[in-house]
């Protein structure tokens, strides 16, 4: 998603652009971020089927959505970015594994896989960080300032999360406060 089609999505002219500007105040700025993620190889393995999946995780604080993948992404798909606007990670591997697990687990069963018999989910880890793109849209004025992302790849505004992660990075604080969980080469998907 590039600069113009983020900037039409925050200041939607629209009722949401309408409830966002009643609610934060007017689009003063909006910039590309980056977040780092890991990507991990999940399989499934119950009695009777056998599942193989591709999960990201975010590095940086372990509360942003997993991205899906069928197959992992070819390196002909990364495109290296020279930017200061990317998200430090904060988590080690072995969190994130755990983290992609218990994400992963809770993934299948909402999708109705909760028939299975003693299903065995097992993760590889495949890929060390790369970094997805977002958008961040600053809102309000000079004393009360309020941030809205924009997933570059949903091409999605996403909620709370995200926000609080990009809010508390700004502002130079531990986002151990909001997980209660403890520059590489910026790759993009």
């Amino acid at each position: 998603m590039g600069r113009e089609l983020a900037l039409r999505t925050l200041s939607h002219p629209g009722p949401l652009g309408l409830l966002r500007r009643w609610r934060s105040g007017k689009l003063v700025a909006i910039a590309d971020i980056y977040i780092p993620y890991r990507l991990y190889k999940i399989t499934v393995d119950d009695r009777r089927a056998k599942l193989t999946k591709y999960y990201a995780v975010d590095a940086a604080a372990g509360l942003l959505d997993l991205y899906e993948f069928t197959s992992p992404p070819p390196d002909g798909k990364f495109v290296e970015v020279e930017t200061r606007n990317f998200h430090p990670v904060r988590l080690g591997e072995s969190e994130t594994k755990l983290l992609v697990l218990k994400k992963a687990r809770r993934s299948l069963f909402a999708r109705g896989f909760f028939h299975m018999v003693d299903p065995v989910i097992c993760a590889e880890f495949v890929r060390p960080e790369f970094y997805m793109p977002y958008w961040a849209g600053f809102y309000g004025d000079g004393q009360n300032v309020r941030v809205t992302a924009l997933d570059a790849v949903r091409h999605t505004v996403e909620g709370s999360k995200v926000s609080e992660v990009v809010k508390l990075w700004l502002m130079d604080q531990e986002i151990e406060s909001l997980a209660g969980q403890t520059s590489a080469r910026q790759d993009s998907v």
